[in-house]
């Protein structure tokens, strides 16, 4: 699973898949339009940096292998 952006707020940098009409369906059940990223991207390039802008459950369901 890929990491996205929902906002720059704390806890909101989800873990999830993107479905074919742009909307990512996160582990912890947010559905949501990921933030655009500079180069085009949207989703981040490998695991978030910043462990305060990641969702805890999300998180959570990453370690236990499970979505």
């Amino acid at each position: 699973m890929t990491w996205y952006l929902r906002s720059m707020s704390d806890h909101d940098t989800h873990c999830g898949e993107l479905a074919a009409d742009g909307t990512v369906t996160a582990s912890c059940g947010a559905r949501f339009q990921p933030r655009p990223l500079p180069l085009g991207r949207v989703s981040l390039p490998g695991h978030p940096y910043d462990r305060a802008q990641i969702c805890p459950a999300c998180d959570a369901h990453r370690r236990e292998g499970t979505r």
